[in-house]
């Protein structure tokens, strides 16, 4: 089914796109020029504070500078209703005071058609509602009253029931006209019994599946029967329902973000933790039984820019947190990112809602780590790290993952934070501070003596530092790469100095990390480290350093900026 094209153009021609999106987004005043037909307002596709939705009027096109999204008035129209492409020329041509072109025979046949069968889902989806409340709903309405979801919540979700009767829906909808194989079609009935078809849904709640016009397309339905194989059971891909580019809610969610005005909506696992989500006031949605996909994910950015993924804590809800971290990683970026909340072992969403009460639901969700800290943790839980080829493993498969990410920027962000949180999981723990000047253990003058831990870096150190802009900090840094035997003695004191230039910090960093994988450093191998996590600034700083000094025989001068304790101020000749 299409439109010809002199009838698009005269769409596009009769229609404004600024007329169009100020009925739905609030242009900047201060930042639109009416006169010059250039306007701008908050992306409707994901959250933000500033105006970067810019609409060009005069040539009818749109672009977010912050998402990215853009297209024409059709595009539009499409993104925000939900629409297809046909859709949105037929909305915007009647709201243009235009009518479409007779249709072909072909054409009218298809539409004909899918209009029956969603005709066909919606009085099925009556029907259901009204089951649960009749005598055949009794057991139903009681399975639902101990999970405390009540009368109000019934209507809220639309949830009906499919009773324990092979031809239930086959026999109901006839009624109305309704073939065998129309119901077969939408995916209420499928061939089997006597009769040639049996009903899909059989003892079940069931909860309905909207189009992003409200329109059901479809069902989810949770076992009344405990010894019941499949706990819950969903409508299989139809005419009119693509479980892959579709989530539970996400029209009702869509609305409640509005509202709340918050960073993202909850994606869930199940239609009772959605709501559960929704109950405590949290925008949630939920893919159909199957493992989150990508058309999924995106229509659940196009909402907000930093959704929280929410698994439950057993071994199934670990691999499904896994699967999604990995398919998020390619698309991260600015405006693009996710957030993994995993539940303690045993429990979901609507345990928690019902045993604790919303606060707590929404308390599990301030915990929800950024996708950086659940990627890192992860990849540290496969595999023991207490030989130098594990720990290096995991550096590689750290490096492999942050890879996959396509936004330049965002791929070195994520490099340089895993290779942060590996140098700290993996450094030496520090001994205990020395105080110098006293007595040493043994008791000859001039050693060093255990001490208090200070509270804050000593006088000495800070003398030593100084400011961290002072040349001198860079000095400090420096040596260990030219002088590596400095660290030997002086490797604790070097990973406390207080340095707040990131680059200075940064190479301090890849210092200590090559240090103790191989007790040397040298700048090729750390030029290379650096530029392995991203940090392509500070490769370039220490690209720029002078040479070592080399000293002449016998000289006795220490290296400027020796650190305390090293072997350059304690060791003869070193």
């Amino acid at each position: 089914m299409r439109r010809p094209d002199w009838y698009v153009k005269q769409v596009r021609e009769r229609t404004s796109i600024a007329d169009y999106a100020s009925k739905r987004l609030t242009f900047d005043r201060r930042k639109s020029k009416p006169q010059a037909g250039d306007y701008w307002a908050p992306c409707p596709f994901h959250t933000e504070k500033s105006a970067s939705f810019h609409i060009r009027d005069r040539q009818g096109v749109f672009k977010c500078f912050g998402c990215g999204e853009s297209g024409d008035v059709f595009t539009l129209c499409q993104k925000l209703e939900g629409l297809s492409f046909v859709e949105a020329i037929d909305k915007l041509g009647s709201e243009a005071g235009l009518q479409p072109p007779e249709s072909t025979p072909g054409e009218r046949v298809a539409m004909d058609r899918r209009g029956r069968l969603l005709k066909l889902m919606a009085r099925a989806d009556e029907l259901y509602r009204k089951a649960l409340h009749g005598p055949e709903g009794r057991a139903a309405r009681e399975y639902l009253q101990k999970r405390d979801l009540g009368p109000d919540v019934w209507a809220q979700f639309g949830i009906g029931l499919a009773p324990d009767n092979w031809t239930w829906a086959l026999d109901a909808l006839a009624k109305d006209g309704f073939t065998r194989d129309e119901l077969i079609a939408v995916g209420l009935a499928k061939e089997g019994g006597r009769n040639g078809a049996i009903d899909v849904f059989r003892n079940r709640v069931l909860f309905p599946i909207t189009d992003s016009q409200g329109r059901t397309v479809a069902f989810g339905g949770r076992a009344l029967a405990k010894d019941e194989p499949a706990k819950y059971l969903n409508s299989p891909e139809t005419e009119i329902f693509h479980k892959g580019a579709m989530l539970y809610r996400l029209r009702e969610a869509r609305e409640l973000l509005a509202r709340t005005k918050g960073a993202g909506f909850v994606v869930a696992e199940g239609y009772l933790d959605v709501a559960a989500f929704e109950r405590a006031g949290v925008p949630a949605v939920a893919p159909m039984g199957t493992a989150l996909t990508e058309d999924q994910l995106t229509l659940a950015w196009r909402s907000g820019a930093e959704p929280i993924l929410c698994f439950d804590g057993d071994a199934a809800g670990l691999r499904a947190a896994d699967r999604a971290l990995e398919l998020a990683l390619p698309h991260l970026g600015p405006e693009r990112t996710v957030r993994i909340a995993v539940l303690p072992p045993g429990l979901d969403p609507d345990d928690v809602f019902r045993k604790s009460g919303p606060e707590a639901l929404v308390a599990l969700l301030a915990h929800a780590r950024p996708a950086v800290e659940a990627l890192f943790e992860r990849e540290r839980a496969r595999r023991g790290l207490d030989t130098p080829e594990a720990r290096a493993d995991l550096k590689k498969r750290l490096m492999e993952a942050a890879g996959r990410i396509a936004h330049e920027e965002t791929k070195k962000q994520y490099l340089r934070a895993l290779t942060d949180s590996a140098w700290r999981l993996f450094a030496p723990a520090p001994r205990a501070p020395w105080t110098p000047g006293q007595k040493g253990a043994k008791g000859g003058k001039g050693g060093w003596q255990k001490g208090p831990p200070p509270a804050r870096p000593t006088d000495a150190l800070k003398r030593i530092a100084g400011l961290s802009q002072d040349r001198r900090v860079e000095h400090m840094v420096r040596q260990p790469v030219d002088y590596p035997h400095v660290l030997a003695r002086g490797g604790d004191l070097f990973a406390q100095l207080p340095i707040e230039d990131r680059e200075l910090d940064a190479i301090r960093h890849a210092i200590l990390d090559l240090w103790a994988e191989s007790k040397t450093v040298d700048r090729e191998a750390l030029s290379h480290h650096l530029l392995a996590a991203g940090w392509e600034t500070a490769q370039a700083r220490i690209s720029q350093w002078p040479p070592p000094m080399v000293r002449k025989t016998g000289e006795s001068r220490p290296v400027p900026g020796s650190v305390p304790g090293s072997a350059s101020e304690n060791s003869p000749g070193a």
